[in-house]
């Protein structure tokens, strides 16, 4: 089994990585790696890659692993590919917008211990277990839904930071 300790970089920022990359595609030693946003959130996990290589990941505590993180051990290169999950992403209807609905949603998506992320659309997307608690949000939302438009979409879901926290 490999072990990783540290990340090496992350391929979709720039830096010399990408070239080191180049070089493990053309030497075969670029392996994939699919996780889940939770698991990305662990420092201690025990997984394998896409072609079966098994791979410990011994991270500092409170490391959390991005899409595009690069990993090295002896020698070869591992590249996380964060998977995509069921998301709900809020839309505010037209003329709807007002401090007051932003609270509410903030408030019922913060009591279901949600992260949560703010599109540049102004959305405001949040994850989801399955599709049978898009009903649960219908009645949780039930004093504003005439304002709102909720979409069911399956993505690469990333929390603003800091909106990821849970301490009480």
């Amino acid at each position: 089994m490999l072990v990783a300790d540290s990340i090496l970089g992350n391929a979709y920022e720039k830096s010399d990585i990408s070239q080191k990359i180049d070089i493990a595609k053309e030497n075969q030693t670029l392996k994939r790696l699919f996780l889940s946003r939770t698991q990305m959130e662990k420092s201690r996990l025990r997984t394998e890659t896409e072609d079966g290589t098994e791979i410990g990941l011994s991270l500092e505590p409170g490391t959390i692993l991005h899409n595009g993180d690069v990993l090295e051990i002896n020698s070869k290169l591992i590249i996380i590919h964060q998977l995509p999950e069921k998301i709900i992403r809020v839309i505010i209807n037209e003329n709807h917008m007002s401090p007051n609905l932003l609270i509410q949603l903030a408030h019922i998506i913060g009591n279901r211990h949600r992260p949560i992320s703010i599109a540049s659309d102004e959305c405001i997307v949040f994850p989801i277990h399955d599709e049978s608690e898009v009903e649960l949000f219908e009645q949780l939302f039930s004093d504003i839904i005439n304002q709102i438009s909720l979409n069911v979409e399956d993505e690469i879901f990333v929390p603003n930071q800091g909106m990821n926290v849970h301490e009480h």
